[in-house]
């Protein structure tokens, strides 16, 4: 079972992104046991690095966009991720199709990087969450 709140400690030393499509806080997580912890439950890809953490303050938020326009690299086929917490109000993880995340603190998702996304502007608390890559498995010959 994950410990959201080790990981929230961790939240130390972050950088305010704003520009048209965000508003938020982002942290490098480099702890060695959060990636055995993200890796174990993604068996079947390898996790990218780094390992973001991102914090919304009331107002923050990340509008419609996806994963591959940041980065595109071949061997990066996935997002996965997780909320951390739940004691916020707004922030709802949304697809184009008007599905949304379930958010359960601690559980992972993984979505394909081509998927249009957002998260909805913060009306109340603090949400954190971790992102990162996951890419295919390289088999040993």
């Amino acid at each position: 079972m994950v410990n959201c709140n080790d990981i929230i400690k961790l939240f130390k030393s972050g950088k305010l992104l704003e520009n048209d499509i965000t508003t938020q806080w982002k942290y490098f997580i480099e702890e060695q046991w959060v990636k055995d912890l993200i890796q174990s439950e993604h068996p079947n890809y390898n996790l990218g690095y780094p390992i973001l953490g991102f914090k919304y303050e009331v107002g923050h938020f990340l509008d419609w966009h996806t994963d591959d326009m940041y980065d595109n690299t071949n061997n990066t086929v996935m997002t996965g991720g997780m909320v951390l917490n739940n004691d916020y109000e707004g922030g709802i993880f949304e697809f184009e199709d008007g599905t949304i995340l379930d958010q359960t603190p601690g559980k992972v998702f993984e979505m394909k990087r081509d998927v249009l996304h957002r998260v909805t502007k913060i009306t109340k608390g603090v949400r954190y969450s971790l992102h990162y890559k996951l890419e295919k498995l390289q088999t040993l010959i």
